[in-house]
């Protein structure tokens, strides 16, 4: 019998690392804190994530090997640095960058079925992360947290087992491997549509508690960015502008820090390598058929998750988080969304809103028993979604089919099972096929 855990989209809870850093004294790549793992949402929607909830421990430790491991090859575009203290760590790195990892799907369906007298047990494990890079800043008093740059990842795979059920503890298992599988795998091939650069200047004028730098707006700075002050090669003092100008900024000086004309400074930002961002905001039912099978409440997040992974990687697009479920802010532009710590408190996250929104439209599910015998039945099973993206004026229906050899007696819970992974290799098809 087809079991599936009622989700909710959301991000995990933040976890901090107590590791030591990872960097070579010879790595000029610059620094980003990582942040470990986040949960969007408020206190209440971790109860909805049991696996998650059960497995946080070993999903965080799991997720930061990976992180040291590739952070030590040194083919990140920057150096990471894993500590307990992110507020120390952001006075003392070279920018106010961070990365954390976002856990967005906690599915796991499970059935049995007899036939002959034969038990076969049949598991799903739908893992959905996503990445954010992205940059804190101090804006009138209060922490300003922007996401400059994501991209989702799924693991999804199917297990099957004889007389005895996959046990809570293997799906305990196969969950925070296959998010550590799924780090591992695609970590480095997504991160490369992410620039850092540094800028550098001089303290063009300086009084008690502020100076004026060489670079501003027109440099690709903006309001908020902390300031480095350079004094033969090293950092003395970071400072924060306060007054942002084309060709000029307004830097806040700390406390007993003087600064010179002609002082270097430098910042360093992160930019998207494409400004040609997507972003799923809505996912729709249409088919009535579907909606009984899949609620929209259900199937949005995770159909917009897939179509995002599968964009990102076989399109090579800039795709942000889906706004389909989580905690987003309906009553400004749904471009911010919460997250909470570990702790439970929330925290604020801003997106720039996307050049491209896209709406996905399930429109149509179809099975039929195309052959039959005393054992099994023949069926051919479809589906139908259509994407549209109002502003590339681009919308098209597509479509996917798969032939199974079904048990008799399995009932419908087959055919659901069947059509919810022909729905997951559908959003492959589109984000492969579409023109967009």
């Amino acid at each position: 019998m087809l079991s599936r855990l009622a989700v909710i989209l959301t991000f995990l809870t933040l976890s901090w690392s107590s590791f030591p850093f990872s960097a070579h004294a010879d790595d000029e790549r610059p620094n980003v804190a990582y942040t470990g793992v986040y949960l969007m949402g408020n206190a209440q929607t971790k109860d909805k994530f049991p696996v998650y909830t059960r497995n946080q421990t070993k999903l965080r430790d799991a997720l930061k090997i990976e992180m040291e491991r590739v952070n030590g090859q040194g083919k990140l575009p920057f150096n990471l640095l894993f500590n307990t203290d992110m507020e120390e760590i952001k006075q003392r790195i070279d920018n106010t960058l961070s990365l954390a990892f976002v856990m967005v799907r906690d599915d796991i369906s499970a059935e049995s079925f007899s036939a002959v007298g034969t038990t076969i047990n049949k598991t799903i494990i739908n893992v959905g992360l996503t990445a954010i890079l992205y940059d804190t800043r101090k804006i009138d008093g209060k922490d300003r947290n922007t996401v400059v740059f994501s991209f989702p990842l799924v693991g999804y795979s199917q297990r099957l087992d004889g007389d005895k059920k996959c046990s809570a503890a293997d799906i305990d298992a196969l969950f925070v491997e296959s998010a550590a599988s799924t780090v591992r795998e695609h970590l480095l091939k997504r991160l490369a549509g992410a620039k850092l650069s540094d800028i550098f200047g001089e303290v063009a004028d300086s009084t008690s508690g502020t100076a004026t730098v060489s670079i501003g707006s027109t440099n690709g700075i903006e309001d908020g960015q902390n300031i480095l002050f350079i004094i033969d090669g090293k950092k003395v003092a970071s400072g924060t502008i306060i007054k942002l100008e084309k060709n000029s900024a307004l830097v806040e000086l700390p406390k007993g820090f003087k600064a010179q004309t002609g002082m270097k400074i430098k910042t360093t930002n992160m930019r998207a390598s494409s400004d040609e961002t997507f972003q799923v905001v809505e996912v729709k039912v249409s088919s009535k058929k579907a909606a009984k099978y899949f609620p929209p409440e259900v199937v949005g997040p995770q159909a917009a998750q897939w179509f995002s992974n599968f964009l990102t990687d076989r399109g090579g697009k800039v795709v942000l988080p889906s706004r389909v479920g989580g905690e987003w802010d309906q009553r400004a532009t749904g471009t911010a969304f919460s997250l909470i710590d570990r702790a439970g408190i929330e925290h604020q996250f801003e997106l720039p809103p996307p050049k491209y929104p896209v709406t996905l439209d399930i429109t149509g599910i179809a099975s039929k028993v195309t052959d039959s015998n005393d054992v099994n039945d023949i069926c051919m099973f479809k589906a139908w979604m259509k994407v549209s993206i109002p502003s590339k004026k681009y919308e098209k229906e597509f479509d996917i089919f798969t032939s199974k050899s079904l048990i008799k007696g399995v009932q419908s819970f087959e055919e659901k099972n069947e059509l919810f992974d022909l729905l997951y290799q559908l959003t492959a098809k589109i984000a492969r096929e579409a023109e967009i």
